[in-house]
């Protein structure tokens, strides 16, 4: 099966809990000082008494909404920073023996997350249900094939789905813990949403963000990705958002580090993503990673797996940018969460 990561976070501490409900209730009782007898729109009518048990069991449910979605935000949190450790492994070396050190680096102490990797469905399940009977708050498994680009076609393997099943089963087995799976068949919508909203991507449409690319890309020339833009948009369906990712974005490869056009102008390509289902279905059936997720890109070397109208616009914008040009449509779910774990931001084009 494709290697996956499994990562737990703890129970968290009374004092870390503390402060968080400590948060949300100030303003609370900042309203309640400003108005101790009750005389505000909540207050209770003239003649009847506050119901106590019922406030208490509200502060508790409040209470423990607050340590839940802090929990899930810690546990993914941890994923993001031990693929951020992914990237000092060399290619070819991304095994769960040579990734020991790495695993428990991030969990030093007893608050810390604990990080394994599993290379078959069992050890997944076994290192799962350890991390539940250590007394795990919340387990989030991952297949390292999602943060890494190069290994999309990874994410097909049917093992994932089987683990999928039995990962369920657990979940109705321990209702009280965060078990939050991300991967085929990605249908898992509560896991989606906590993981994306812990993980989103800040400053998507920041101006700098875009004023940096438009230098790196097209040498600050600001009618020239006019024309970069306006020959994309004529060859995409209506409605389509065109997102830049890559390292025109960042400045520098996410795989190797290199610097964009490290190896001369006009050499790094420029990654751009189209959100929409329309924008989809211009792709043959055969040319999806996973379907309706995410495709395979249209560039040079795989001009036929598009429409011819999308492979036309694209080699316009590649004429005119002076470098190549590569699309790929995906889910904007998908490129949220994977931008979120692997730390790299993109840029809101238009559409």
């Amino acid at each position: 099966m494709s290697l996956v990561l499994v990562v737990a976070r703890p129970p968290r501490p009374e004092s870390g809990l503390a402060s968080v409900i400590s948060a949300l209730r100030s303003p609370l009782a900042h309203a309640r000082s400003e108005d101790p007898e009750g005389r505000g729109a909540a207050a209770a009518a003239p003649g009847t008494e506050p119901d106590e048990a019922s406030n208490d069991a509200r502060a508790r449910a409040a209470d423990e909404a607050a340590e839940d979605a802090a929990t899930r935000t810690d546990v993914w949190r941890a994923v993001r920073a031990e693929v951020a450790n992914l990237r000092d492994v060399p290619a070819g070396a991304v095994t769960p023996g040579k990734l020991d050190v790495l695993a428990a680096a991030i969990s030093e102490g007893p608050d810390d997350a604990s990080v394994a990797y599993a290379a078959s469905a069992d050890e997944a399940i076994a290192a799962v249900r350890a991390r539940i009977d250590d007394g795990a708050a919340a387990v989030a498994v991952v297949p390292v094939g999602l943060a890494v680009d190069d290994a999309e076609g990874s994410l097909s393997d049917p093992d994932l789905l089987e683990l999928h099943r039995r990962l369920d089963e657990i979940g109705r087995e321990h209702p009280d813990v965060e078990l939050q799976y991300v991967g085929p068949p990605f249908d898992h919508a509560p896991a989606l949403e906590a993981a994306v909203a812990a993980l989103r991507p800040a400053g998507s449409e920041e101006p700098a963000l875009l004023a940096g690319a438009i230098d790196r890309a097209f040498g600050g020339d600001l009618d020239r990705f006019a024309r970069f833009m306006a020959a994309l948009q004529a060859g995409v369906p209506a409605g389509t958002r065109l997102i830049l990712r890559g390292s025109a974005v960042q400045g520098h490869s996410y795989k190797t580090g290199e610097p964009f056009d490290a190896k001369g102008p006009g050499t790094s390509d420029l990654d751009v993503v189209l959100l929409g289902e329309t924008a989809m279905a211009a792709w043959a059936p055969e040319a999806f990673y996973l379907p309706g997720v995410n495709t395979q890109p249209l560039y040079d070397e795989a001009r036929t797996i598009a429409s011819e109208d999308l492979e036309r616009a694209r080699a316009a914008a590649q004429e005119i940018a002076g470098r190549p040009v590569a699309l790929q449509a995906m889910a904007r779910w998908f490129l949220d969460l994977r931008s979120g774990l692997q730390g790299t931001p993109y840029v809101v084009l238009g559409g």
